[in-house]
């Protein structure tokens, strides 16, 4: 049998319904592209009036009156743009005290407005529909809805924003906006933004902040912000920051910081920050600090610390370290210590280390357990150094085990080795030989023990 020519009864409700959301959607396109090019864009369209001429409507009759066209309670008033503040292109007006719908280059309209391009806007509170963004200079308003198709704008806006190709204000952008390219506000952005690919403020960005690329702040950046490749600001970045490659501020970083290359700071980074490879400030890190690779501070890092590879700070490094290869500070080291290879800091070590190699410092304190440990100044504490523990000119007070201690200063307390040696012994060496160099004559060198007391 041939094929049946019946349509169903649901396929015929499936074309209705379609029907009924398009054709009304066809006609709204071509109604608003035909009068913007038109009413908007060819100012002929509207020759210039006498200012007493007015057109109303009242039962069809056509009045000469400097009633500014207003006609009796309840007409509605069908004219050009307002000539006080008018733009160069003119529009179509049906509205009644700038209540209604607008067509083209009306300058103030509280309802609904489409234009091809605006031109001098003075306000719109309700809903701004355009195509391309405003020549510039930009001016006006717009607050509650503004709709680009796929650009709009204006000098600031204010509620929902959504374009598909990109939004732009001269001043500032508030509300919820959605761009499929791009963002761009003078002045400053707050509230949610999302881009496909960026976008940026000449001021700051606030609130829940999504690009699909990159995003950027000339001032502060702050809220929940998450770029695809990276963001950056010019004053501080706070709040939760995520970025596929990394991000920087030329002030401080603070609260939970992510990024699966790295992150910088001009000034201070506080909070939780995790980097892929690594992550550096020109001041302070403090808080729960981890890198694969590995971080630095030009001053202070405290809190905990992991590095790969390595941590290093200018200053101080303060709390639970742990670094793959190395940790290292210009000035102290405090707390618990765990490296592959090495430790060292310009001033001291205070605290329990551990280190795969060696450790060294002017002056060491509490606990080190290294393969090989020093110090130039002061050595206070228990020390245990399997290969060789050295004192240069300074003062060992407490216990030191090592296959060599080699005291090149003085010793206070006991030392536990193969070979001991002490430039000035005030203590007890316990080993094969010990030599104490203040010792008389005949009693330098001893096996088993040594003693000075």
């Amino acid at each position: 049998m041939g094929k049946s020519n019946i349509i169903s009864f649901d396929g015929i409700i499936a074309c209705a319904s379609i029907r009924r959301f398009v054709v009304p959607m066809l006609a709204l396109f071509v109604f608003f592209a035909g009068a913007a090019k038109v009413l908007a864009l060819d100012s002929s369209a509207f020759p210039a009036l006498d200012p007493s001429e007015t057109l109303a409507l009242d039962s069809g009759v056509q009045t000469d009156s400097p009633a500014n066209a207003a006609v009796n309670s309840g007409s509605m008033t069908v004219s050009p743009a307002n000539t006080a503040n008018a733009p160069s292109g003119g529009g179509l007006s049906l509205t009644f005290a700038n209540h209604g719908i607008a067509f083209g280059n009306v300058p103030v309209v509280h309802g609904l407005r489409f234009n091809f391009r605006d031109t001098n806007l003075n306000r719109v509170n309700g809903a701004n529909i355009t195509i391309l963004s405003p020549r510039e200079p930009s001016y006006g308003v717009v607050r509650g809805l503004a709709i680009g198709l796929p650009m709009t704008g204006g000098a600031s806006l204010t509620g929902i924003s959504a374009a598909l190709g990109g939004i732009t204000a001269h001043e500032a952008i508030r509300g919820i906006q959605i761009s499929l390219l791009g963002i761009g506000a003078g002045q400053g952005i707050s509230g949610i933004t999302v881009a496909g690919l960026g976008f940026g403020s000449g001021g700051n960005v606030s609130g829940l902040n999504i690009a699909g690329l990159g995003l950027g702040a000339d001032g502060n950046l702050s809220g929940v912000t998450f770029a695809g490749l990276g963001f950056g600001a010019d004053g501080n970045v706070t709040g939760i920051n995520m970025a596929g490659l990394g991000f920087g501020a030329d002030g401080n970083i603070s609260g939970i910081s992510t990024a699966l290359l790295g992150f910088g700071a001009d000034g201070n980074i506080r909070g939780i920050n995790l980097a892929g490879l690594g992550f550096g400030a020109g001041d302070n890190v403090s808080g729960l600090n981890a890198a694969l690779l590995g971080f630095g501070a030009g001053e202070d890092i405290r809190g905990f610390s992991f590095g790969g590879i390595g941590t290093a700070a200018g200053g101080s490094i303060t709390g639970i370290s742990i670094a793959g290869l190395g940790l290292a500070a210009g000035d102290d080291i405090q707390g618990i210590m765990l490296s592959g290879l090495g430790i060292a800091s310009g001033e001291s070590i205070r605290g329990i280390a551990f280190a795969g190699l060696g450790i060294a410092s002017p002056n060491l304190s509490g606990l080190t357990v290294s393969p090989a440990a020093g110090a130039f100044e002061l050595a206070r504490g228990a020390f245990i150094a399997p290969a060789y523990f050295r004192i240069e000119d300074g003062t060992l007070k407490g216990v030191s085990i090592s296959a060599f201690n080699h005291i090149r200063g003085t010793q206070q307390g006991v030392t536990i080795g193969l070979y001991n040696y002490a430039r000035h012994l005030n203590g007890i060496q316990i080993g094969v030989l010990n030599h104490a160099a203040n010792n008389p004559r005949g009693l330098r060198l001893l096996p088993i023990v040594n003693a000075n007391l």
